[in-house]
């Protein structure tokens, strides 16, 4: 029960931090168009990168896509990591592997999607 409570957590963690940033990077946000910027992104490039944020978010929460969902967040989370690399922030690179590892934890912690039994599969 207590695995249950933890991974429903995590579950609605990962998409609420997917969510916000997602809506972040597409509103423009100060910092998140400074941080893209230095990777040498124009505005189509950043919204592109907003907008499949937001959707790989949006997948997790369906049982069918879940999967989907997670491997796509996770792609962009694998993809900040290597521009933070190529651009010798070491730093920023260590914060967003907490995040990257919780997409892992996701896939492969053996429950099942907390949401599995409200949508239909």
């Amino acid at each position: 029960m207590i695995l249950k409570i933890i991974h429903s957590g995590l579950f609605l963690f990962v998409v609420c931090m997917g969510i916000k940033q997602g809506y972040a990077i597409i509103n423009g946000e100060t910092e998140m168009m400074k941080m893209f910027e230095d990777f040498s992104f124009n505005k189509t490039e950043i919204l592109l990168f907003g907008i499949i944020t937001l959707l790989s978010s949006i997948l997790i929460f369906y049982p069918k896509t879940f999967l989907t969902g997670n491997i796509l967040m996770a792609t962009t989370i694998l993809l900040l990591i290597f521009f933070q690399l190529h651009n010798l922030n070491i730093k920023g690179a260590f914060i967003e592997i907490p995040f990257l590892l919780m997409n892992i934890v996701l896939v492969y912690w053996k429950q099942k999607h907390p949401f599995s039994k409200v949508f239909l599969n």
